[in-house]
């Protein structure tokens, strides 16, 4: 039995509505599901702008007391927000290797380049006492551009000092002249008002005046050997290339006799005679040994 034409009507309104509602749901779930995305996105956006930036710099990995040499067990690598990052805070462990903090770090602190110096360097302010070796005095000569290695010694290097004088000889009212090396590898500390790590003030200590300062480090027996030298004699230095510094090296006393036994192979030191018995006596002229016998009335 067919329907009536008016409930066929009605069949089709209801089915096509139900379809509508279904498709204007999954519309409206899919604009829901899209507009909460878009929330999140932009919420997620404020909370990552919120955040600061994370930057790595090198911290102290403990304790570090003034005077400390830097080495790997004293540094670690700490994410810093980058509103807390100090003015000369190192990014990089190499950049401190072997420098030498100036004053107290403490445990996790930034790094800062303002707190270290190199090992050459002496830290703003320092007294020649502070850079002045253990069991060293600091003691200081006047030297010439001659005698100072024409005015390129500074400090930090390191120098020979050479003593030449007059030495007793017989037949030589003057004496004989002898120089000979009295130190080795002795470091410069100052050079007129250059300190180890600080520059010079204008003034006295500028070198390219005729004559200035040297000052050095010796122990208190090589101090008082050296101004006794200096009153005995004339001093001279003699500067050290790096390679060698701490090696000692064997130097034989110059004068006229050395002299002519390198250039010409004479040998000019007379031997002494034998002397068969009785005492004997050692007599030195100048760098010459002689052994004198004496008389039995003698």
């Amino acid at each position: 039995m067919s329907l009536p034409s008016w409930m066929n009507r009605r069949l089709v309104m209801g089915i096509l509505a139900v379809a509508l509602g279904s498709a204007a749901a999954m519309l409206a779930q899919r604009y829901l599901a899209e507009q909460r995305r878009i929330i999140e996105e932009q919420e997620r956006q404020k909370l990552m702008a919120s955040q600061p930036t994370a930057i790595e710099v090198v911290t102290a990995a403990r304790d570090l007391p003034e005077g400390t040499v830097l080495d790997a067990s004293h540094l670690q690598i700490t994410a810093v927000p980058e509103q807390f990052i100090q003015p000369y805070a190192v990014r990089s462990p190499n950049d401190v290797m072997g420098k030498t903090t100036v004053a107290p770090i403490a445990k996790d602190e930034q790094i800062l380049s303002t707190k270290l110096r190199r090992p050459e360097e002496a830290p703003v302010g320092s007294t020649l006492s502070s850079v002045t070796p253990k069991g060293k005095r600091a003691v200081t000569i006047s030297v010439d551009t001659m005698t100072g290695v024409g005015g390129f010694v500074r400090p930090g290097d390191v120098v020979d000092i050479l003593w030449t004088l007059k030495l007793p000889e017989a037949g030589q009212p003057e004496g004989q002249a002898v120089t000979l090396t009295v130190f080795q590898d002795v470091p410069v500390l100052a050079v007129g008002g250059e300190m180890v790590g600080r520059a010079a003030n204008a003034g006295p200590g500028d070198r390219e005046s005729r004559e200035y300062t040297v000052t050095l480090a010796l122990t208190p027996q090589e101090t008082s050997f050296l101004l006794f030298a200096r009153e005995q004699g004339r001093l001279q230095l003699s500067l050290r290339p790096k390679a060698e510094e701490g090696q000692a090296v064997k130097v034989v006393p110059a004068n006229i006799n050395t002299l002519l036994e390198m250039q010409l192979g004479i040998k000019t030191t007379q031997q002494p005679a034998a002397v068969k018995s009785g005492r004997q006596v050692e007599v030195y002229k100048g760098l010459k040994r002689d052994v004198v016998a004496l008389s039995e009335s003698e």
